[in-house]
Formats: C-alpha cells, structure tokens, sequence
C-alpha cells in the first residue's frame, strides 16, 4: 500500500494500530475488544497512542503538522482530536469510490445537487465535489464546518460548488422540504446519540426515521441515490434497509421494481488480513 494512505496494520485488545502515511497511531476501537493483536511486538512502533481514560494523546514522536491521506480522486488531512479521532474515517473509502461512480451531469442541474448531513470535516464531500456535484455540507459544529473549508482550499477546490452550513441536520432537513428543495444525492452519518447546539438528545432509534421521511421528500424517486451509514447498535443496516423497502414515498412512486438496495458491513483489513467491522452502511438508489 502507498505510504500516502491509509492502513490498518493490526487490532485486538479494544484497540487498532494504523498507519496514517507513515506515521503509526495506536488508539481505542470498541469493535477490537473480543480480539487478540496478531503482532503484538509492532505496537512497540507507534508513533502516538491515546489514552481513552485520560482523554489526552501521548506522543513517542511529534504530529507531522501537514499530515495528509491521499484518497481516491482527493486527500484529507489528518490530526488528533480531543476525542482520539483524526478528523476522518478511512473506513468510508468504499462509499466514497460509490459516490464518484456516478458523475454529475452539469447539463441537468436537478441531477448535480448534493447534500450531506453529519458531514464532519467533508470527505464524503469532497468525494462527491470531485465527481461534479453541487453540494450542501451540513454540521451542527462550526469547528467541523471550518475543517471542511481548508479541506477543499487544500484540494485546490476553494471556489467549488459547496454550500457550508452550520446547522442541525433534522431541522435543516426540513426546512428544506418546506422549501421544496430536490437532491439527486443525500448522504447521513448520524451518531448514535449526541445532543442539538440547543440541547435536544438526539438517538438514533428514535430520531433516524423522522429524518429519513423527509431526506425522501427531498429526493426525485425516479433519479436518485441515498447513503446511510453508522454505529449503532440499537439499528443495524437491516432495520434501514427494512424501512427504505417499506418506505410509502418510494413505492407510492412506482418504484418497487427500481429500487436498488445494497446493504451491509463497512470492514477494514489490517496486515495479516484479518477484518474488522466498522459499522453499517445503507445505499439506495433508483439510477
């Protein structure tokens, strides 16, 4: 694998050993506690480890200041959060290379709108800017948005076609069905809990289909595609998959028949080609 990119080189023991271009992150993954490290005398390389119980990074070497994942088509910057992330989730480059199979047809401009809701710090953006779409980035926090903003300045895109939103997602969602608004793309990583910047809980199993009905009056059924990906282990990818199926406003179209549904486990391989999961994905589409 390109030193430029990304690998998970081991897991086990409730924690993942990656190589972020080089530079070796030992950090926490609840999806690795059942497991045992493969090569246990590799962790010994790590460059920075997080300790989840003190929320703080150590560093046997310091963050390169300039660190950076080359992905398919973009790159994305790297950097250590309060909260032991890196400001992107590399297991998401299978749904980045599906957005960027169907370009954008700048001739159609209905066919060319984008909107991605929990967008984070922009990967999923700038997979589908990439392919040509006009996209709606919206995240409930400002710091998120901002990342967003260099991320696309670093890819050469500071003028592309993207609207930064700090919002939240549900509410956004539905003023723009009462704005009667029409996406081709919709692209949602909610987390499983959090709260609203006014305080609201959020939880997934609560929240999810509300927001989905109405990420289904934003959509034209007969041209479009929706990506629904997460962690949760209140709602998996069938419980999504069940409700898109059984959605009125997709087989009141008609569309039954042209509904394509493909579902299943996001996984990340590390060296001795073992996998671990990371969480769910959803993608429907009628294209």
């Amino acid at each position: 694998m390109s030193e430029s990119r990304y690998q998970l080189i081991d897991f086990g023991d409730g924690r993942k050993l990656e190589s972020l271009a080089g530079y070796i992150t030992d950090r926490p993954s609840p999806a690795a506690i059942d497991d045992r490290k493969s090569d246990p005398g590799r962790w010994r390389q790590a460059d920075a480890y997080f300790d989840a119980q003190r929320k703080a990074w150590r560093f046997a070497k310091p963050w390169p200041p300039q660190l950076t994942l080359q992905c398919d088509g973009f790159q994305m910057p790297v950097r250590p959060t309060p909260f032991g992330h890196i400001g992107v989730f590399p297991e998401q480059a299978d749904n980045w290379r599906w957005l960027q199979s169907l370009p954008a047809k700048p001739d159609e401009p209905e066919s060319s709108r984008a909107l991605n809701l929990f967008a984070y710090t922009g990967a999923s953006t700038m997979a589908m800017v990439s392919a040509g779409y006009h996209v709606a980035h919206v995240d409930a926090a400002r710091p998120n948005v901002q990342a967003t903003r260099e991320v696309a300045q670093r890819n050469g895109w500071g003028d592309a076609p993207i609207r930064y939103l700090v919002d939240d997602a549900a509410k956004f969602a539905a003023k723009e069905v009462r704005r009667g608004r029409v996406y081709h793309t919709i692209v949602l990583d909610p987390p499983a809990y959090g709260h609203t910047p006014q305080g609201k809980a959020w939880r997934l199993e609560r929240d999810l289909w509300p927001l989905l009905e109405n990420c289904l009056k934003l959509i034209e059924p007969g041209h479009f595609r929706l990506l629904l990906t997460g962690h949760s282990p209140q709602v998996d990818q069938r419980d999504a998959a069940r409700f898109f199926g059984e959605a009125p406003l997709l087989r009141g179209g008609g569309l039954r028949t042209g509904l394509h549904i493909d579902s299943g486990r996001s996984q990340l391989k590390d060296a001795a080609g073992r996998s671990l999961d990371a969480g769910f994905y959803v993608r429907v589409s009628s294209d």
